[in-house]
């Protein structure tokens, strides 16, 4: 699993996270949904990246561009990232998952600003700030992230976009890692946390 890629995911891990509020968007989805991210870091190629959460965003699942996938439940404050090649899942402490400088958040101030419509969903486009990290975001009545493109606090631009979106259910056991795969606790200091964590 590349740290690309990871960090790809924790861009995509924005898909919810807090409550709606009449002064900001509904940034929790209120339906399932499965949304395939084309998404581009400052200085990296584009990769593709899947995200598929129930109805009130956990949990979740994401599917990264070498088969690894993470499934990240709010309520039990898990992330647990499958390696299907090793046969093995990697249990990562919840705080130290994905984590960008946009992920949705209380402390977010948005400004409304337009209508717009992305992979064929409508969504209105949201000035965003937090701290000194800027930009702009496009988020569906029902809470789906269609679009996020800024700058975070270290002054690297990034770009998340909806390549499709589906609104199917998800099949059975999309949220369970394999019961036959081996598990093995993971922590920042462990020699394989880098393979694990983002950068």
């Amino acid at each position: 699993m590349t740290r690309r890629a990871l960090a790809a995911a924790g861009l995509c891990a924005l898909f919810f996270t807090a409550a709606a509020a009449p002064d900001r968007p509904a940034l929790t989805p209120t339906r399932e949904a499965s949304v395939l991210y084309r998404v581009v870091n400052a200085g990296a190629a584009p990769v593709e990246v899947r995200v598929t959460a129930e109805a009130g965003g956990s949990p979740m699942r994401l599917d990264l561009p070498d088969r690894t996938y993470m499934l990240v439940d709010q309520a039990a404050r898990s992330i647990a990232v499958v390696v299907p090649e090793e046969q093995t899942v990697l249990d990562v402490p919840y705080g130290d998952g994905p984590q960008t400088y946009f992920q949705l958040n209380d402390r977010m101030r948005f400004t409304r600003r337009a209508p717009a419509t992305v992979a064929a969903v409508r969504c209105t486009v949201w000035d965003v700030a937090v701290d000194n990290a800027r930009g702009t975001m496009c988020i569906s009545d029902d809470g789906i992230l269609l679009r996020s493109s800024g700058t975070d606090e270290t002054g690297r631009r990034n770009l998340i976009e909806a390549v499709s979106v589906s609104f199917a259910p998800a099949p059975p056991g999309e949220f369970v890692p394999p019961p036959d795969f081996s598990r093995v606790p993971v922590t920042p200091n462990d020699p394989a946390a880098p393979a694990a964590l983002p950068p």
